[in-house]
């Protein structure tokens, strides 16, 4: 067996592992769906999925498991499989296979987007805002920009970055009408630190000195 079989055996075997220990977890304890992870980290949870929704979900988690076992550089199901993965919340399973796919395939966006879904997520801020730079070198969208914006402002402490990631995505024509209200929104009640104010000018003394005594002998007269 040459070294390229014995390394697509040995993936296919890692993920008909993994497949096996996740989908049990699925099946198991399904977590609640994230709103739109395409969106902005700042995503918060909805209530939990009903029970035919969560096994749907499961059995194309399943699925796909096995079309990339069967296929490791299927990059198009592995991407599909982040997704799932991240709308069930399942954090260390979304990232094992989003580093993968990153490294399958470095001028792709949609995977490291992802990552950084879900780092932040993990409370990885530093991690996520990092990954989603990256992102932006690759494919500069509003809506990465939107969540560069909210990771530096909300979770990093970096006010200044932030806006400067708002401002970009405001910026951008591709933007959609809504994206940009929710951008412009971020912008108002950002506070920013007062800019330096510039020193007073000095005056010269002797000058002023000078003025003193004319305007005193004006009066005098």
């Amino acid at each position: 067996m040459t070294d390229t079989n014995k390394c697509g055996f040995s993936a296919r075997i890692l993920i008909i592992l993994l497949a096996a220990a996740f989908c049990i977890m699925l099946f198991a304890s399904l977590k609640a769906r994230i709103q739109n992870p395409h969106l902005t980290v700042a995503a918060r949870p909805q209530q939990g999925m009903a029970g035919s929704e969560a096994g749907e979900d499961a059995q194309t988690v399943g699925k796909l498991m096995r079309q990339v076992a069967e296929n490791p550089q299927d990059i198009g199901a592995l991407i599909h499989l982040i997704e799932h993965l991240v709308s069930a919340q399942n954090w260390d399973a979304a990232e094992t296979f989003a580093q993968r796919a990153v490294t399958m395939d470095v001028g792709n966006s949609k995977p490291l987007y992802l990552l950084g879904v879900i780092q932040h997520n993990q409370g990885r801020h530093k991690e996520a805002a990092e990954a989603l730079e990256r992102v932006v070198k690759i494919k500069d969208e509003a809506s990465v920009r939107y969540s560069l914006g909210v990771l530096y402002i909300y979770f990093l402490e970096d006010p200044k970055r932030g806006v400067e990631h708002l401002r970009a995505g405001l910026n951008d024509a591709t933007a959609s009408a809504e994206l940009k209200a929710a951008i412009q929104q971020e912008l108002e009640k950002t506070p920013m630190p007062e800019e330096a104010q510039p020193a007073p000018a000095k005056t010269d003394a002797k000058a002023d000195k000078k003025s003193d005594k004319k305007t005193d002998k004006k009066a005098a007269k």
